[in-house]
């Protein structure tokens, strides 16, 4: 990423302006598109037959328990570059990480769908809590940072210190080497049988057998949900750099 923080490609605002008729809603100083979001990992699709989704903006006008199932929604948002939406998934009474997307930049080639994606939900997340905090988040490159993301998490950008990522960015000092990871370990436990896997939705499911331990490997620092296909209910689940704690909820 170009050092600092950086203006989006003014370019493709300027096609998709253009691509627009005359007389339309967008010169108006908002826009109302199509939500897709994204399918469920398999796993999830097993475990959570009843999952729905949260949507969430930096406008307060956005309701927040506005409850969608696993298809199209729509939406208002205002023309600002790199406008974050989130659909967190709520199942078994808690909330999962996030899709997400930026408007323009993830907008469908038909110009009114916004695509929500999970590999786009941790940057989205990130550019929210500046957004809130009422920083400018349309100087921020979102094609790049999401790119680099990817490239920096070993395909879970979850993994990465989106704290520390979201504070560089406010400081308008923010460089590639600044998507660390998080401290992770790997941990042993024991669980009934089953096929268990933690909230992010790039982590797989792993079968343990009866007198096997679960083993997971990098498990980020922190509080985690652990759950079983199959199986009601789930562990609250927190790894610290010598111990790990189990609390199961129903």
């Amino acid at each position: 990423m170009p050092r600092g923080v950086v203006r989006v490609d003014s370019m493709r605002f300027l096609l998709l302006f253009l691509a627009i008729p005359a007389g339309c809603a967008w010169y108006s100083g908002s826009i109302e598109v199509g939500l897709q979001l994204p399918e469920a990992p398999q796993h999830w699709g097993r475990a959570f037959p009843e999952l729905c989704f949260e949507l969430v903006s930096p406008d307060p006008a956005v309701p927040l328990n506005d409850r969608l199932p696993c298809g199209l929604g729509a939406l208002r948002l205002p023309k600002q570059a790199n406008w974050p939406v989130l659909a967190y998934p709520r199942a078994r009474g808690v909330r999962l990480p996030p899709a997400g997307a930026l408007f323009p930049l993830d907008l469908a080639p038909d110009g009114v769908t916004l695509e929500l994606s999970w590999e786009h939900g941790p940057a989205a997340e990130a550019l929210l809590a500046l957004a809130r905090e009422g920083f400018d988040i349309s100087l921020v490159n979102g094609q790049r940072l999401f790119t680099e993301m990817l490239a920096r998490s070993a395909g879970d950008p979850w993994s990465l210190d989106l704290v520390h990522l979201a504070e560089r960015l406010a400081s308008g000092e923010f460089r590639v080497t600044d998507l660390r990871p998080l401290p992770a370990r790997e941990i042993v436990l024991q669980v009934p049988p089953g096929q268990w896997f933690l909230e992010s939705p790039f982590r797989e499911a792993q079968a343990v057998g009866p007198g096997q331990a679960l083993t997971l490997p990098a498990v980020p620092l922190g509080l985690h949900r652990l759950f079983a296909v199959g199986q009601p209910g789930g562990f609250d689940l927190f790894v610290s750099e010598r111990e790990v704690f189990l609390l199961p909820f129903d």
